[in-house]
């Protein structure tokens, strides 16, 4: 009666390991000890093996060429975590959840199988299988008796009914853990090795709108709004892949485009390629973003410092092909209508399409709100409007080349007890007022432009449109709307 391991083969979890790269730890648990652990700080053995595959004819044994695998004892490598009683049985699970399970008693490396080794390197420079399950028989050849005779029926591998010793082989290992129970495993992406802890000193990246040139240090990507989330690609070696990502939604860099503009992305070793601006505007599946961190480290030159990658709650799975790496240059292409925002009290400031946009991608210079209409809430982001007040108050403002950019001490309250209002005007017209005593030094009245995470709809909002959290109490006999294609503000005396 042989063991089923259904329960092992559940455990749907990703990594890639190329050939010749740093290789990322593994988790290893043992009793109530478990801990991430990096192959490469352990003694080295090496051994030249041949397996045996099902036998059908007895005149022909069915033995597989051999390979000389490098790596390192899987016995030592549970040592470093815990003590391995007798008795005790050893997962060994792939990031692909495939997995076998190993007797304490077949470690000792004196039984017929031979050592048994997480193979780190084979004579094949094609060879993408690291971390692999090896056994390396003394006499150079695991045959189904020497596997049967070691591991049992229970434990042994098998083609339909016939035993197989090439099925023990498990690549691309990501746990191993002494009597597994079948729960859940952590997620890889807690685990990092070979990657840089510091960002790169010489990461640029170029962005183009319309007649704007914008060179950003990585120090500066990483000031933009982020986000962080997990996605999956199948890579070329046919292995899904999935991470953990740090970066800015290709949307704040793109700004509020149509959704025919292309969006041309140049690496770094002069490689590029067209995008519809579309599929960055879509996020119904996950958010695509420009990353420069995976799992919790930043990316080397290749594939970083920058990549496109799609990410969200639900771990989207996106084309590799459509993951450009070592992005360079971002440019949007095709129409690119400007809009400006005007504002007009003790001097005027016309802020510029572009200084606006680059100012709610960073954090500090925007507030996001919650407001309902009509029964159906939303999630609006945008630039807190007593802020804007502040350019225009007085003649203390911060210098036009600074673009968006606040200093509390900046606003004028002086003007408050002087019952000052502000007009807020529609391209169609339409005017409110709002008392400046209301909205001063409260971030829940907003310029927004990005409603529930997306620009807004030109055609629906405008580019612009004001909007304050359901949490604002207005006084008595104060009436306040949204305003939609909101074109200008202007500070008023009473």
């Amino acid at each position: 009666m042989r063991k089923s391991l259904g329960a092992l083969a559940m455990v749907m979890v990703f990594i890639s390991v190329a050939a010749g790269a740093a290789l990322s730890p593994i988790y290893v648990k043992v009793g109530d000890a478990s801990a991430w652990v990096a192959l490469d700080g352990f003694t080295k053995v090496q051994g030249t093996v041949a397996y045996q595959g099902p036998v059908s004819d007895p005149a022909d044994p069915n033995w597989k060429g051999e390979a000389t695998y490098t790596g390192v004892r899987l016995a030592d490598v549970l040592a470093s975590v815990g003590d391995l009683l007798a008795g005790a049985l050893v997962s060994v699970i792939a990031t692909d959840g495939y997995a076998k399970v190993i007797p304490a008693s077949a470690l000792s490396g004196e039984t017929a199988a031979g050592e048994v080794v997480l193979a780190l390197d084979r004579e094949d420079p094609s060879w993408e299988g690291a971390p692999m399950l090896v056994f390396l028989a003394s006499d150079g050849r695991f045959s189904n008796d020497d596997m049967l005779a070691t591991l049992g029926e229970t434990y042994s591998h098998y083609f339909g009914d016939k035993p197989s010793t090439t099925g023990l082989m498990v690549k691309n290992v990501a746990y191993v853990v002494v009597d597994y129970d079948g729960g859940a495993l952590p997620d890889l992406s807690e685990a990092v090795i070979g990657q840089a802890m510091e960002p790169a000193p010489d990461a640029t990246l170029t962005v183009i709108r319309g007649e704007s040139i914008f060179t950003y240090t990585l120090d500066e990507v990483e000031g933009f709004d982020t986000v962080s989330a997990s996605g999956t690609f199948t890579n070329s070696a046919g292995v899904d892949y999935t991470a953990a990502y740090v970066g800015v939604p290709m949307t704040t860099l793109i700004g509020n485009v149509p959704a025919d503009a292309t969006i041309l992305v140049t690496a770094s070793d002069g490689y590029s390629m067209n995008y519809k601006a579309e599929m960055f505007l879509d996020m119904s599946l996950g958010t695509w973003i420009l990353a420069y961190k995976e799992n919790g480290a930043y990316m080397p030159f290749d594939p970083g410092y920058f990549r496109i990658v799609q990410v969200g709650p639900d771990v989207p799975h996106f084309q590799s092909s459509l993951s450009a790496r070592m992005v360079e240059k971002i440019e949007v292409r095709g129409e690119y209508e400007p809009y400006t925002l005007t504002a007009t009290g003790a001097v005027t400031r016309i802020f510029q399409r572009s200084e606006l946009e680059a100012g709610i991608g960073c954090p500090c210079h925007t507030s996001t709100v919650t407001a309902t209409t009509k029964g159906v809430s939303a999630t609006y982001t945008g630039l807190p409007l007593w802020r804007l007040v502040a350019y225009i108050d007085d003649e203390v403002f911060p210098a036009v080349e600074d673009g968006i950019h606040y200093n509390d001490t900046d606003f004028n309250d002086a003007l408050l007890a002087m019952g000052y209002n502000v007009v807020l005007t529609a391209s169609d017209g339409y005017t409110q007022t709002v008392p400046l005593s209301l909205i001063a030094h409260d971030e829940r009245f907003i310029v927004a432009f990005k409603k529930d995470g997306a620009f807004l709809d030109p055609a629906k909002d405008g580019a612009m449109r004001f909007v304050y959290d359901d949490s604002v109490v207005l006084p008595e006999g104060v009436s306040l709307k949204t305003v939609k294609f909101l074109a200008s503000i202007t500070l008023v005396g009473p």
